[in-house]
Parts: C-alpha cells; sequence; structure tokens
C-alpha cells in the first residue's frame, strides 16, 4: 500500500474543518488507488484501556478503501505489515506522535496537514489542564519536527508557525482547502430576492478566536437594522440573544445540499475571527454569493481578493467594522462579481498533495 492516511473521521456530512480536509483527501484518493484510513479509540470515557491499546474496529468504507479505527499496538504492527510509502497525518491527534516510531522499521516518509498550531490555541484559546498542554506540547514537537513534509494552509498560519518551532523551511508546503461538489455546480443568481440587511457568521460562538464578540460590540454602532444569523453546533448561542441590540437567528449546522439552500437567500458573510488559517465555511458562503467582510487574520483573506470583491478588516477594530457593514447594509450597488469556483475543488486541491508524494 503505497499512503495510509491518519486523522479524524466522521462519516457523517455535519463536519468541522478539520474533519472536512481528511474525509475529502482520503476520498479523492481513494478515487485512484485502494488506501487506507486510521483513527484511534479517542474517546477514554467510551472505550477501555484494551481497546485503545489493542482494539479494531471497521467504521467506514470507500471505493473499496477501509477506514479502520485501531487501538496503539494494533496500529503500529497494521502499519508496519502493510509497508506503506508515505503516512498522511490530515489533522492533528496526539496518538500520531507514536507513527513516527514506524520510521525505525521502515523506510517511510511522514507528512503532516497543519490545519492549526495547538500550541498558540492551548495558549491563547482552549481551557485544558497543565498535563494536557504538556502531552500537546510533546506531541505537537515531535510531528511538526519529524514530519518529511509540513503543509501549511496560509501565510497567516506559517507566521505562527514560526513563533513556536523552527522547521527546515525547505519541507514546507503552503496548500489550500478546498470546496464540496454542490458548492462549485452552484451558481449564485444575481436577480435573487435576497435578505438585504441579512449578515451570517459561521462559527461556535464560544470560541473567542471566532470573534463573535467582537461583531456583536460592532453591531452595537450600526446606523440601520440587521438581521444576524449564527451558524453555531455550541449549542450556546442563545445565551446572547436576550441582550444584543440586532435581530438575532440561532441556526444549527447543516449538512453541505442544506447549507446552499440557506445561504442562497443571504447577503454578507462576515468572519470576524482572530485566529484562522483557512476557513471553508467562508469559502461556501462566497461561492453561494455572499459579499465576504473578513479580518486580516483570516488566511482566507490573502488571496480571495483575487477571485472576488472582499472587505478586509483588522480584528477588534470595531469602528472599521462597524463603518463597513454600514457602507455595505446602506449602498445599492451590485457587490458580488462572478466567482470561478472551480479553482477550489477538492480534486485540484488533492492534486497538489499528489504532487508531493511523488516529487
Amino acid at each position: 500500500m503505497k499512503i495510509i492516511y491518519v486523522g479524524s473521521y466522521n462519516a457523517g456530512e455535519i463536519l468541522t474543518g478539520p474533519e472536512k480536509v481528511s474525509k475529502r483527501i482520503f476520498e479523492e484518493y481513494a478515487k485512484i488507488d485502494r488506501t487506507l484510513f486510521v483513527q484511534y479509540f479517542q474517546d477514554g470515557r467510551k472505550y477501555s484501556k484494551y481497546k485503545k491499546l489493542f482494539g479494531k474496529e471497521k467504521t467506514n468504507e470507500v471505493n473499496g478503501s477501509e477506514v479502520l479505527m485501531l487501538g496503539i499496538f494494533r496500529m503500529l504492527f497494521h502499519i508496519v505489515k502493510l509497508k506503506p510509502d508515505i503516512i498522511h497525518i490530515l489533522s492533528f491527534n496526539r496518538f500520531a506522535a507514536f507513527l513516527y516510531i514506524v520510521k525505525i522499521f521502515l523506510r517511510v516518509k511522514v507528512f503532516y496537514t497543519l490545519n492549526g498550531i495547538i500550541r498558540h490555541e492551548n495558549k491563547y484559546y482552549n481551557k485544558e489542564s497543565a498535563l494536557t498542554v504538556v502531552k500537546n506540547i510533546i506531541s505537537e514537537n515531535i510531528i511538526i519536527y519529524l514530519s518529511d513534509r509540513v503543509f501549511y494552509l496560509s501565510e497567516f498560519s506559517r507566521r505562527i508557525l514560526y513563533i513556536y518551532f523552527k522547521p527546515d523551511r525547505a519541507k514546507l508546503t503552503m496548500v489550500r482547502n478546498g470546496l464540496d461538489n454542490c458548492f462549485i455546480d452552484f451558481t449564485p443568481q444575481e436577480n435573487l430576492n435576497k435578505e438585504r440587511n441579512s449578515l451570517v457568521f459561521i462559527g461556535n460562538i464560544d470560541q473567542k478566536e471566532k470573534g463573535f464578540e467582537f461583531l456583536i460590540r460592532s453591531l452595537s454602532t450600526l446606523d440601520y437594522k440587521v438581521k444576524l444569523y449564527a451558524i453555531d453546533s455550541s449549542g450556546k448561542a442563545q445565551r446572547f440573544v436576550d441582550f444584543i441590540k440586532p435581530e438575532i437567528n440561532i441556526v444549527d449546522k447543516m449538512s453541505p445540499d442544506k447549507m446552499i439552500e440557506f445561504l442562497k437567500s443571504k447577503s454578507i458573510v462576515v468572519a470576524p475571527s482572530e485566529y484562522d488559517t483557512f476557513s471553508i465555511s467562508s469559502l461556501e458562503a462566497i461561492s453561494c454569493g455572499l459579499y465576504p467582510v473578513l479580518t486580516r487574520q483570516t488566511g482566507l483573506s490573502e488571496f480571495i481578493g483575487s477571485f472576488i470583491n472582499v472587505s478586509l478588516v483588522n480584528y477588534n477594530d470595531h469602528n472599521s467594522l462597524g463603518e463597513i457593514l454600514n457602507g455595505l447594509i446602506n449602498s445599492k450597488v451590485n457587490k458580488y462579481r462572478s466567482f470561478n469556483s472551480k479553482e477550489f475543488s477538492w480534486n485540484m486541491v488533492f492534486n497538489k498533495y499528489y504532487l508531493c508524494y511523488y516529487r
């Protein structure tokens, strides 16, 4: 077997960003050759110690390629037995650090897709125990320094990476995230009856780095009434409803086809993040015809202006964000222009990985 993928696999279609990256890259490779996706019995409250060491369960299959959940020892033995050329870790998981033991026995390359910098997230955003933080630091150091190639998603993420690590620049390669085919096939209609003053926020509002409170404070400066839609999966958005000025509608996360139906009638997507290496959800909203307002602290902001009109603001600049939204809401000018979403197909994203596999 040439390539084995490692990460977190979700068989459904309501996915986090890292889950979507893992699933789509695995699916693209499974179209051309047999591969394997390996995940771990992560939840210690759900799985026994025996499972976490020696367990094996088949959880899915795509085009003849299996998705297996394996205990650590079973995982190492299985990978050594298959003798892959490459192990590609598609998302951060501490168990992945054990896979570098395989390099002792096999001439195998290990690649890593850097969806986020865990040390940075633990320092500023995540509330973890001291023991968890230490384990994350050790695991991330092993993965960053011992990987043969590290894929990063934006210059923004590379700059943060170099705050905490000093990897060999020669082994870094930039890729970007992609769009599902349903978003690529969708063509926004300019004459569609949109909700003119509608704003969309996508992300868990209890995650500080997503910038929801920054958005809410900025909206208090607006001269016009807006309708805010928060697509949230945390279940905690309701606590904002009673004391914020704009009308807010809490919407659960949706599958891609339902997301298109929801987004196509909305006007503006706001990504007010303090830290976001590459927002797939914002890209999906743009493909549905929404005008993007992004902070410069989002990786997507670096190049989306080459494809479509966009407004940029620095995180926590409430006055600037308020002025931008005021202008957009008051403007009768068409803010959207044709967007070549095929440039962001998962097939094109995968091709960048594939070229690196055999470089």
